[in-house]
């Protein structure tokens, strides 16, 4: 896909089951492989590579040896778009050789060998992945499940487990990639597989793992006021990425965020309802009649939000007591809420639905 990586990405509650006797229920399925994948990821004391938003990895698998260079894209309900770069080498070699990486791919005052010099290994992403074929709308695309570890500087453990469809080849235009996403996850939700949303790669979570400095926020990059269906958007990867960052950190202050930012979403989305502003499929003349659609999800948002705003008190209690164990237990018990209402699929819905109103 010329560089570009384009995936859903969500985090597994449990075991999926059997992924390949489900979608072939709606796709053909092949070529089925189990790999042991070990990742060694590198950045310098600075974190230079993390500040541009890259991450550079030595993978081993079955067979083969790589180094990949990913940079930071976009991620909308579980839609990761993003320029990756992957170069075989040496299966000894042991740190990644930056030049080998395309020039234009860096920042033009970056200096690749000179950063290559102090680079170290920061984390180890250690997974079996469970991977096959599954082609279904003109398009073709590779199903992963991954179950493993992250471990941070030989000490924080992390679990892994999520489910990765990556597009690897379409005959579909461009413009329509974003609803063969919905149309699946549309499908998988149909199907009660156990999945909540993963608004970070892996990399990304070890990173903010890593760093142990408090959590820093910043809304000032993320807020679009230039329409309401912008300013939704930029709410609906607002919540996506406190969310995120509180699954990674467990701050209460960066929770209390995420549900502020939640309720603005949805009072916006009442508002966008009460408005009546007109939307059109692209190409089509005839409107189409969304206020039943929204009026499903707002109150499938306000639900979650209800239940979700009782963690409040407890998240911020057994934090301030550096209870990590019960804040686990509490975090569980969020991600089980968040799975029963479906969230995982409301913000790629929302984005398509945005993106045929009139603006």
């Amino acid at each position: 896909m010329n560089n570009r990586e384009i995936e859903l990405k969500f985090g597994v509650l449990g075991n999926p089951g059997n992924l390949m006797d489900l979608m072939s229920t709606f796709g053909k399925v092949s070529e089925p492989k189990v790999d042991s994948l070990s990742n060694v990821y590198f950045d310098t004391a600075d974190q230079k590579l993390f500040k541009i938003g890259a991450g550079v990895r030595i993978r081993k698998g079955n067979g083969f040896t790589e180094q990949t260079l990913k940079l930071r894209g976009s991620n909308v309900g579980g839609v990761h778009l993003r320029s990756e770069y992957n170069v075989p080498i040496d299966e000894e070699q042991e740190l990644p050789e930056l030049s080998k990486f395309p020039h234009e791919a860096f920042p033009e005052d970056f200096d690749p060998d000179g950063v290559s010099e102090v680079l170290k290994p920061v984390c180890e992403i250690d997974f079996d992945r469970h991977s096959f074929n599954f082609a279904t709308m003109d398009s073709l695309f590779e199903v992963a499940y991954d179950h493993g570890t992250i471990t941070v500087e030989g000490e924080s453990v992390v679990p892994i487990n999520e489910i990765e469809i990556e597009l690897k080849d379409t005959k579909r235009p461009q413009e329509e990639i974003i609803l063969i996403f919905c149309s699946l996850i549309t499908t998988l939700a149909e199907k009660d597989l156990p999945l909540v949303l993963e608004p970070f790669s892996k990399m990304h979570r070890a990173s903010l793992i890593r760093d142990s400095r408090k959590s820093s926020i910043d809304f000032a990059q993320k807020a679009d006021f230039s329409s309401l269906p912008s300013y939704i958007l930029s709410l609906i990867r607002n919540f996506e990425s406190l969310y995120g960052l509180f699954l990674s950190k467990n701050d209460p202050l960066v929770f209390s965020c995420c549900l502020s930012s939640l309720r603005i979403l949805i009072k916006s989305l009442k508002f966008l309802r009460k408005s009546g502003v007109a939307a059109f499929n692209e190409g089509e003349r005839e409107p189409v009649n969304y206020s039943h659609d929204l009026k499903v999800i707002i109150c499938f948002l306000s639900k979650f939000e209800g239940k979700l705003s009782k963690f409040e008190r407890l998240v911020t209690k057994y934090s301030l007591n550096n209870d990590r164990y019960t804040l686990s237990v509490i975090t569980e018990n969020m991600r089980k809420l968040e799975n029963s209402y479906k969230i995982f699929v409301i913000p790629l819905k929302l984005k398509v639905f945005l993106s045929m109103l009139i603006r």
